[in-house]
C-alpha cells in the first residue's frame, strides 16, 4: 500500500466552542454558534473546519453548573468516518459528560434535549479524537507499521486495530471491536499491527494546547 501521512494538529481546547452558553428546551434545541461552528456554514459544527486533515472526528462535552441529569440529550450526527449516528447522553450535573462518539458533523437542530432545567448549559469539543478508519491489507503477510513522528508539546495517544469487516457501514459506525496496538504513548514511536487485522487508527487520549504529532501508516505488498 502507498504510505499514509496524516497531520494531527489540534485545536487549542473550547469548552464552548460547539454551543455558548444556554437554555435549550424540548421546542428549541441547542443553537449552534460557539467558534468552532462559525468556522465554516454557520450554525453547524465540522471538524474539517476547526482540527487539521488528519483528525476525523472528537468527543463533544457538555458542561453545567446546574443539574441536568434527568434530561436526555440526544445528538444527531455523523461519526468519524462520516457515517450517522444518534446517540442519547444523560445530562451532567454540575460537571461535564462526555459523548461516546466521535463527531465529525452535526446540523444545526441536531442536539436536542428532554426536558427543560433554569441553567445554562454549553458544549464543546473534548481533548479526545480520531484519526479516520484506515483500511490496511488482511491478505498481506506482513502487518501494516504505525509510525508517530514530530511529536511536540504534551499528547497522550494509542494506535489501534481491528479484525472487523469494514465493507459493512453499520460496523463502521456502530460495532466494529477495536484493540490497542500500542497505548499511553507520550512521545515518538513504532508499532506494528496484526497479520490479517482490516483496519488501523490513532487515538488522542488527551493534549496540551499546541501540541502536534504525524501519523504514517505503511504496508509491504502482498507477496
Amino acid at each position: 500500500m502507498t504510505i499514509k501521512h496524516f497531520d494531527i494538529d489540534p485545536a487549542n481546547s473550547d469548552d464552548d466552542g460547539i454551543a455558548e452558553a444556554q437554555q435549550p428546551t424540548t421546542s428549541v434545541p441547542f443553537v449552534l454558534n460557539g467558534a468552532m461552528a462559525d468556522l465554516g456554514t454557520a450554525g453547524q459544527f465540522d471538524v474539517g473546519n476547526a482540527y487539521s486533515s488528519g483528525i476525523g472526528g472528537v468527543q463533544v462535552s457538555f458542561t453545567s453548573a446546574g443539574n441536568w441529569s434527568g434530561v436526555t440529550i440526544t445528538m444527531v450526527c455523523k461519526n468519524q468516518d462520516g457515517h450517522a449516528v444518534t446517540e442519547a447522553i444523560t445530562g451532567p450535573n454540575a460537571t461535564t459528560v462526555t459523548s461516546t462518539t466521535y463527531v465529525s458533523q452535526i446540523l444545526a437542530g441536531g442536539i436536542t434535549v428532554s426536558g427543560t432545567v433554569a441553567t445554562n448549559i454549553y458544549s464543546g469539543p473534548a481533548d479526545t479524537m480520531l484519526t479516520k478508519t484506515i483500511p490496511v491489507n488482511i491478505y498481506a503477510n506482513d502487518g501494516a507499521t504505525l509510525a508517530v513522528t514530530g511529536l511536540s508539546g504534551t499528547i497522550q495517544y494509542d494506535t489501534q486495530q481491528t479484525f472487523s469487516s469494514l465493507l459493512d457501514t453499520v460496523t463502521l459506525a456502530q460495532a466494529a471491536n477495536w484493540i490497542d496496538v500500542s497505548s499511553n504513548k507520550t512521545t515518538d514511536f513504532v508499532a506494528s499491527a496484526s497479520v490479517g487485522a482490516s483496519g488501523v487508527r490513532l487515538k488522542l487520549d488527551s493534549y496540551t494546547d499546541g501540541a502536534e504529532l504525524q501519523f504514517a501508516v505503511s504496508q509491504t505488498p502482498f507477496r
